[in-house]
């Protein structure tokens, strides 16, 4: 099986939609400089799936191939389902003085950012680039992207990374085996679990907590956003539920007695 496509097979392919090692990096908030080894015609496009156990992995099917084909593609999890499109190329790095070639992913919006500038220039390999990304006013992922003065290199003196193995690596550390298929089928449905849990205590119904007559201790504005969840609630959960619960808002977990819900709850109130 193939997972990365050139940019010349990418263009030509339909759209689906939906939107241990060395591995690919992907870029973090803030500002990430490097040079790009390669030009656009070399870059891999491939299509990536979320695991919510909080890895991603790339579809090794092509849009006529069984959906059975792809543990992500046949996923009932709707999150897990869908693709989005994904673009790899090679880049230098430097720290302390040494250079180092690594693999970053990159989305196709800010790819095609890249290929404007490369248009323009007839190369994308002359200069440094500084992308920066960073969280809209509605919340959503964006990119900024600054280029330096260029400085010209030699990119054929650089050994440049098999991004296809990279890939397959990446699948294989997943879902390669049966054994590695289960393992990670068994994250999959505990992240799955707390996913639920997590949603189910947001729907609880909370109170505010009650405020006293006397002159407050604590600024008005902390008080007033102070909330408790009623006690009633809380001896409806399920162990599971107020175990999460407990963790995510006290920090600890309740102790190994408590082994009911009802035993936490009696626990909380002490």
């Amino acid at each position: 099986m193939r997972f990365g496509k050139s940019a010349k097979e990418a263009a030509e392919e339909p759209s689906r939609g939906g939107g241990g090692g060395d591995f690919i990096r992907y870029l973090k908030d803030g500002d990430t400089t490097f040079r790009i080894l390669q030009e656009p015609d070399d870059w891999k496009y491939y299509w990536e799936h979320f695991n919510p156990a909080g890895f991603s992995f790339p579809c090794p099917r092509e849009a006529t191939d069984p959906i059975d084909d792809c543990p992500g593609c046949s996923s009932d999890i709707e999150k897990m389902s869908k693709v989005s499109r994904k673009v790899a190329f090679n880049v230098l790095q430097s720290s302390g003085g040494q250079e180092y070639v690594n693999v970053y992913k990159i989305p196709q919006t800010l790819a095609e950012k890249l290929k404007n500038r490369y248009a323009r220039q007839d190369t994308i390999t002359d200069r440094d680039y500084t992308i920066t990304r960073f969280k809209t006013a509605g919340d959503r992922v964006d990119f900024d992207l600054e280029g330096s003065l260029p400085s010209p290199i030699d990119p054929s003196k650089y050994e440049l990374k098999d991004i296809e193995q990279m890939l397959a690596d990446s699948y294989n550390e997943q879902w390669g085996t049966p054994e590695v298929r289960r393992e990670t089928t068994a994250r999959l449905a505990q992240a799955t679990q707390e996913e639920q849990v997590r949603a189910k205590v947001r729907t609880l119904s909370v109170a505010p907590a009650p405020v006293s007559q006397d002159p407050p201790s604590e600024p008005e504005t902390q008080q007033a956003e102070e909330k408790v969840v009623k006690e009633e609630d809380l001896r409806r959960m399920t162990l599971e539920e107020i175990t999460l619960l407990v963790k995510t808002e006290v920090g600890e977990a309740p102790p190994a007695e408590a082994d009911t819900t009802d035993k936490v709850v009696d626990w909380l109130m002490q």
